[in-house]
């Protein structure tokens, strides 16, 4: 258990310094991230393909996904964390995610320094020819004067140490009381990404 509060201790003080520094994605990232778009599309069977009958879009950027880190208590143990904020996720919630044991301690710096990612990622034209894509910004228009917008909005994946794993969440928007989220986890196997595990985390 102390080991656990140091961890924690260290890795919200990493975060604070590299709170305010974005860095780049390689090359090699920039296709996983391109890689793992697509199969969430196809395997999580979202309708935005262009043959397909229909309408919903995908938003070409995505978004940054902040690593919360839950506050101690005043005796110095971790707390149970609450809901976090919207676009956060709790790392709490990706190290202990027990139903498949996904993500473990030796991922935690990596994990944190993904706070350090651009605030959005665009993804590659080559999606375009594919899939029927709008912006965010596009989509708030919509909602603003009142017309039908059914778009799917993906998180910037949150990779493993290794690299072989990541967290996604997706997002789909169809009214003002219409909607729902999902967490997504994919594992790279045999050189392609597949989703292991999702769960539905809120719904309207």
């Amino acid at each position: 258990m102390r080991n656990t509060i140091l961890l924690f201790a260290f890795i919200s003080i990493l975060s604070c310094k590299n709170s305010n520094v974005e860095t780049d994605f390689e090359d090699s990232k920039i296709k996983d991230i391109n890689q793992i778009v697509e199969t969430i599309i196809i395997e999580d069977t979202l309708e935005v393909l262009k043959n397909g009958k229909d309408s919903r879009m995908l938003c070409e950027e995505l978004t940054k996904l902040r690593i919360y880190i839950p506050e101690k208590t005043k005796k110095g143990e971790i707390s149970q964390p609450p809901p976090p904020p919207f676009g956060n996720v709790s790392i709490e919630s990706l190290l202990h995610y027990g139903k498949i044991g996904f993500f473990n301690v030796k991922d935690s710096l990596t994990l944190v320094n993904q706070n350090s990612n651009p605030q959005i990622f665009k993804i590659d034209k080559v999606l375009f020819d594919k899939f029927n894509l709008t912006t965010r910004e596009k989509e708030i228009g919509k909602k603003n004067t009142k017309e039908s917008f059914d778009f799917y909005e993906i998180t910037i994946p949150i990779f493993s140490l290794d690299n072989k794993k990541a967290y996604v969440e997706l997002s789909h928007y169809c009214g003002r009381l219409c909607g729902s989220g999902k967490s997504i986890y994919l594992e790279k196997i045999n050189g392609k990404w597949k989703i292991v595990d999702s769960w539905r985390t809120w719904i309207s």
